[in-house]
């Protein structure tokens, strides 16, 4: 009986010793996540589907900016209540020096379709911004990035009309100096 009892604690204690230690919890990869590396590789923009369309055209987005930890620095989320009038993230890019990611959005509910908000994040200083705040409304989805960080985008009007949303005009910024 002695005997029988001591070679199962030993297969029980052979068998403990060869289970793998367990960890803590592992943090997000942020590689894994659906977004754009910076070009200096140390951080990604995440852009995550939230609300209730988890598909485009009617999805809702966030944007997580995340070391490569997969820590996240700063988030800006475009989810609405009703799922409908909220923003989904459409183009994305960093800036050449990786000081700034650039997106342009559209609504989740279809409102205003002429309207593409587009948001910058700040680096330096850790924040998001709206570029229309700094040019007007951008009424095309694409916007264009040059080095080191200036953005083009196209706005509402023209000189003979200053309601136009189907032309508009072009307006350029250095995104260092929108504060």
């Amino acid at each position: 009986m002695r005997f029988s009892m001591f070679v199962a604690l030993s297969f029980f204690i052979i068998a403990c010793a060869q289970q793998p230690a367990t960890q803590g919890p592992t943090p997000p990869d942020p590689a894994k996540c659906r977004g754009v590396t910076s070009p200096d590789q140390q951080l990604r923009a995440c852009v995550l589907s939230v609300g209730r369309h988890p598909n485009p055209p009617f999805n809702e987005s966030r944007v997580e900016i995340r070391n490569m930890k997969g820590m996240a620095l700063a988030t800006k989320d475009f989810k609405s209540p009703d799922g409908e009038h909220g923003r989904n993230v459409q183009k994305r890019e960093w800036s050449a020096d990786s000081k700034f990611f650039v997106f342009s959005t559209a609504s989740s509910g279809g409102h205003s379709p002429w309207h593409w908000q587009t948001y910058f994040y700040d680096r330096k200083r850790n924040v998001f911004k709206e570029v229309d705040d700094f040019t007007g409304p951008v009424i095309k989805r694409s916007f264009k990035l040059t080095a080191p960080d200036w953005i083009e985008v196209q706005v509402q009007g023209t000189a003979s009309d200053p309601g136009d949303i189907t032309n508009g005009h072009p307006e350029k910024r250095h995104l260092s100096t929108l504060h």
